[in-house]
């Protein structure tokens, strides 16, 4: 990748790419709109807003069932750890059906 050396924020990418993360939501959106050089994280921010909104969704519509609901949490507090911590390595690591998306809308800026 030729993005590998520029970057717009004075944030280490890794460290852009696992706050993306760490604040749901709002730290998808903010390095989604101040980077536009690095392709790392603009794909963790882009796949960062897909994962909250699918676990808001899912917590929405599962939260009548308690225990499934825990299980839910569990599985949502697992997957958060474990893609923060690919972010910091800089591992663009896709998740099923939102990373190919991510991607995409990743690729998409490029192409224009």
């Amino acid at each position: 990748m030729n993005d590998e050396s520029k970057y717009s924020t004075p944030v280490p990418r890794g460290l852009a790419g696992l706050l993306c993360y760490f604040i749901p939501f709002l730290g998808g959106l903010l390095f989604l709109f101040l980077e536009k050089e690095s392709r790392l994280v603009r794909f963790h921010a882009v796949q960062s807003i897909l994962l909250w909104a699918c676990f808001t969704i899912l917590a929405a519509i599962l939260s009548l069932i308690p225990v499934i609901n825990v299980i839910l949490y569990l599985f949502v507090l697992i997957v958060w750890v474990f893609i923060m911590y690919q972010a910091l390595m800089e591992r663009m690591f896709e998740l099923p059906l939102i990373g190919g998306i991510a991607m995409r809308q990743v690729s998409k800026g490029e192409d224009q």
